[in-house]
């Protein structure tokens, strides 16, 4: 007699065939934004990072194929625009942080730390500020806290959020990433880390010289 499966059995077969869509979506959405343009060539550079995903640094992700960030739309605090391809031919930790998000809080003194310790001709931490709305509460933080040597950038439309996440970049708050001098994004970690610790001094060293 063939088998009849039941509907719960139907159901749970097309949970099952939703889930792996879902995950084939993802792994292309992924793969297509990584692939080909002028950070192809980057990914060597990239690998060289993998050694430092350990520790507060465990989630960091190393791009197989690194995207390119010079072209984002950003804002300067007096609403001009900017680019990452403006900020000098250096590397960039680039942290998304938005006032209202607590882990973003929390982590900023650890970015301006990190500034302090080793910004310099070859390397800076950029903040790209998500708060929609005017830029008063955003520098009223960043005073309050002594973060003012940071690179001040905002996007207060949330269009470089956006276009960041329809590709499959970013997903949420803080979302932190490893650019080269040349945009081009070596890696990320998504969540709150200890950026001015040993081992993300050690991090950012690996990528200076990566260049």
């Amino acid at each position: 007699m063939p088998f009849k499966p039941s509907r719960r059995a139907f159901a749970a077969m097309a949970i099952v065939a939703v889930a792996a869509g879902l995950a084939a979506v993802y792994v292309t959405e992924r793969g297509a934004v990584e692939s080909g343009g002028r950070c192809a060539a980057k990914a060597a550079a990239a690998a060289k990072l993998k050694p430092f995903a350990t520790g507060d640094l465990s989630a960091l992700l190393v791009a197989d194929r690194p995207a390119d960030l010079s072209t984002l739309v950003l804002r300067a605090p007096d609403g001009g625009e900017r680019r990452l391809a403006d900020l000098g031919n250096r590397t960039l930790v680039l942290n998304m942080w938005a006032t209202w998000c607590v882990p973003c809080r929390t982590e900023m003194p650890h970015l301006q730390s990190l500034q302090e310790k080793r910004g310099g001709g070859d390397f800076a931490v950029a903040a790209l500020n998500v708060d929609v709305g005017g830029p008063d509460k955003p520098s009223r933080f960043l005073a309050d806290i002594g973060a003012t040597s940071l690179i001040d950038l905002r996007d207060p439309e949330m269009a470089a959020f956006n276009a960041l996440k329809s590709k499959g970049l970013v997903f949420g708050l803080p979302t932190t990433f490893v650019v080269d001098r040349d945009g081009c994004a070596l890696a990320s970690l998504a969540g709150p880390a200890q950026w001015d610790s040993p081992a993300a001094l050690a991090l950012v060293e690996a990528a200076v010289r990566s260049q």
